[in-house]
């Protein structure tokens, strides 16, 4: 049975997941789908345009585990940026790039 364009749609709430995180979770699809964006006050709506030979279903639900998966790559590096950037100034301070 074909699919509908209500079918090719998945909604994120704002609340849960900003428009960055879906357009980074998207960009890992681009072979495998293009895809539309349309933001509403509470929620994003992603329409997937599959390639040939990809099924809607199983990709609907990669996409959606891929989010997760760049919401929590998110707030990992929002919590560890501190200690990130210490390393990082630690490390570059020894280099004699910056002058003491």
């Amino acid at each position: 049975m074909p699919s509908t364009r209500e079918d090719q749609i998945i909604t994120f709430e704002n609340s849960f997941f900003p428009l960055e995180v879906i357009k980074r979770a998207l960009y890992r699809f681009a072979h495998r789908a293009s895809f539309d964006l349309r933001q509403e006050s509470s929620s994003i709506h992603v329409i997937v345009n599959p390639h040939e030979g990809q099924e809607l279903t199983v990709l609907k639900d990669d996409i959606r585990n891929e989010v997760l998966d760049q919401d929590l790559r998110a707030i990992v590096a929002d919590e560890t940026s501190a200690v990130r950037n210490l390393i990082l100034a630690n490390a570059f301070s020894k280099t004699g790039l910056i002058d003491n």
